[in-house]
């Protein structure tokens, strides 16, 4: 099965919207068409990113819901350790976590709308791909 990981902009917005292609994304992964490969970094800026007023108030998340959604991703994704250290690599040094993900859950794909990371195409072999090209690689997985 192919592993993935998606960049925290992308499983956030799967996780506040129902519509568009992250959420897709989250969908597949909950039907198991794809293995979700998530450090301990990425679990806490999800959760720091789902506690902010703006957006726990716009889309009405209590906390007992993030700390679902928490416990959803660390029960059914890949947890890796979080404790390779990679040289600097993307432009913003907050992204280098992604990438010691991808290289420690030995994934197949980094999943980012981050331009910042998307520059890159590669990293280590991992091809770095947008939302709507890893649906059209799942598409053609069937």
């Amino acid at each position: 099965m192919r592993r993935a990981v998606l960049d925290t902009n992308v499983i956030v917005s799967g996780l506040i919207t129902s519509k568009g292609t992250p959420a897709d994304l989250l969908t597949a992964w909950r039907n198991r068409r794809f293995d979700l490969v998530i450090g301990p970094a990425i679990l806490q800026e999800i959760e720091r990113v789902l506690r902010l007023p703006r957006i726990t108030k716009a889309y009405r998340l209590a906390p007992q819901d993030i700390s679902g959604l928490v416990e959803l991703l660390t029960s059914r994704a890949v947890l890796t350790p979080g404790r390779l250290a990679i040289p600097s690599t993307a432009r913003d040094p907050e992204d280098d976590q992604i990438l010691a993900c991808a290289i420690e859950g030995h994934a197949d794909y980094i999943v980012t709308g981050d331009q910042d990371l998307l520059i890159l195409e590669r990293f280590q072999g991992i091809p770095i791909i947008p939302p709507a090209a890893f649906a059209a690689v799942l598409r053609t997985a069937r």
